[in-house]
């Protein structure tokens, strides 16, 4: 546990450096980074590290409230696990973290080409002492789903995913993923 906090310390520095280096980056850069979707993302899923009962306290500290049976099912996909939904003057959004392992940001409006570019923002600067691999997962017609390992030297740490909609009206536009199962 003590050396998860000690990585999980180093990742928050390393991302911090890429936050203070915010006056030097573009307004652009910086809104990417704040974006609300992002926000959700790193706050109930990344910094839970995907644990259900920090994620569903954050869950719960950003206004979200439990849903239960069939629709809590939807963003489950048959594992167990709780969800949160919330509608805001952001938007629609739903926060899922599934027992495996699983935590995931359910976003319903939104450019998907901006929310990829808000978490590609997030990833590890070069000479953080981190690096990271990203790999299309898969394209099949609108949804692409893209994946970003995160490594300490050669040892997978984490790893984002990001599932994309590009078909126009579609109901949810990214879903965005921490995975411990594969770390």
């Amino acid at each position: 546990m003590r050396e998860m906090m000690k990585y999980f310390a180093a990742l928050l520095i390393a991302i911090i450096s890429c936050v203070s280096q915010a006056s030097q980056d573009s307004s652009e850069s910086l809104a990417l980074r704040k974006s609300y979707p992002i926000q959700l993302y790193m706050g109930a899923c990344v910094v839970a590290r995907a644990q259900p009962a920090q994620a569903e306290s954050q869950a719960k500290e950003m206004g979200f409230n439990e849903v239960k049976s069939e629709r809590a099912n939807q963003y489950l996909q048959g594992y167990k696990g709780k969800a949160w939904v919330s509608k805001n003057e952001h938007g629609n959004f739903a926060i899922a973290v599934q027992d495996r392992g699983l935590c995931s940001v359910f976003i319903h409006q939104g450019n998907p080409e901006k929310l990829m570019a808000s978490m590609e923002a997030w990833l590890p600067p070069e000479g953080s002492g981190f690096s990271y691999k990203k790999e299309s997962v898969s394209k099949s017609g609108p949804l692409e789903t893209t994946s970003y390992k995160i490594f300490r030297g050669n040892q997978l740490m984490e790893q984002w995913v990001i599932t994309l909609s590009t078909q126009p009206g579609s109901k949810l536009v990214a879903i965005m993923s921490y995975d411990t199962s594969q770390a």
